[in-house]
């Protein structure tokens, strides 16, 4: 009995001490808990946009080189004398900032009264940057003073400061068109692309190439030079983009919470169905 009593006194120190080993020292199939990261909202300025800027300044200093020749050849009698064309680019000079943009509202009215989230949310978004665009781009236009193609006299130069706000023949650069154009197609593939890649592939080349026609519109009807509609379609992207990357990198903002109610979400909040076909 003595030497039983030694024996579990000896014994007992040792249990404990690989016990208390055991229940300091998690085991290898152990899952160690993180706080999850805090989503940083995407800021609606960044340094890197200077960088941004001066490229598409770039672009439109090299198209600009060109401006005449192209007038010129869109100004060709067989191409003005073509009823089709003519037609065509009456239909899609009415695609504007203020049609897409009343679109764009009705879109959003709609999704709040049939309660549906990603029609509302990409209406409002989309919407918000065509605003943007716009107020952006009349400044702009109004204070360079570009002549238009049709009042230049061949001249693409011809640049006269804030004669744009008395006389709509010198509102020329850049071309608001292609901003509203080019800011609705990026918002609304970037909100569709968020539910659906693959809807977003289909949605970005039926509106990117949209936009792209309206610039050649307003080129066809000597509305603008070509360098006014490089800088109208890099503007518009840039600001599509950013509105709905700032939208959706964190929980929805106050504004978004005021005009969206319930119906705001974050990224991958909702799906999108056509047709009874998921994408």
């Amino acid at each position: 009995m003595l030497a039983a009593g030694v024996s579990l006194t000896t014994l007992t120190p040792a249990r404990a001490t690989h016990a208390q080993a055991n229940a300091t020292t998690p085991p290898d199939s152990a899952v160690i808990l993180r706080p999850a990261p805090v989503a940083t909202r995407v800021p609606l300025l960044q340094r890197s946009d200077l960088r941004s800027a001066g490229w598409a300044l770039l672009a439109t200093a090299v198209v600009a080189t060109q401006d005449r020749h192209i007038a010129r050849a869109f100004a060709d009698s067989g191409l003005q004398a073509n009823e089709r064309y003519r037609s065509l680019s009456g239909s899609l000079t009415t695609i504007h900032e203020r049609s897409l943009f009343t679109y764009s509202l009705i879109a959003y009215a709609g999704g709040l009264v049939f309660r549906n989230a990603p029609i509302a949310d990409g209406g409002l978004h989309t919407a918000e940057a065509i605003a943007a665009g716009t107020i952006i781009g009349s400044f702009l236009k109004s204070t360079t003073g570009r002549a238009r193609p049709r009042a230049a006299d061949d001249d693409p130069y011809d640049f006269r400061f804030a004669k744009g706000y008395t006389a709509g023949e010198y509102r020329s650069f850049p071309s608001l068109h292609e901003i509203g154009s080019f800011s609705a197609a990026a918002a609304l593939t970037a909100e569709v692309a968020r539910h659906s890649p693959r809807a977003g592939r289909v949605v970005g080349v039926l509106a990117y190439g949209t936009a792209g026609a309206v610039g050649i519109s307003r080129m066809y009807t000597a509305q603008h030079w070509a360098s006014d509609v490089v800088l109208g379609s890099a503007m518009g992207i840039f600001l599509g983009k950013r509105v709905v990357d700032h939208a959706h990198s964190g929980p929805p903002s106050r504004l978004d919470r005021f005009l969206l109610g319930g119906l705001a979400v974050t990224a991958n909040g909702a799906g999108i169905k056509f047709y009874d076909q998921d994408f």
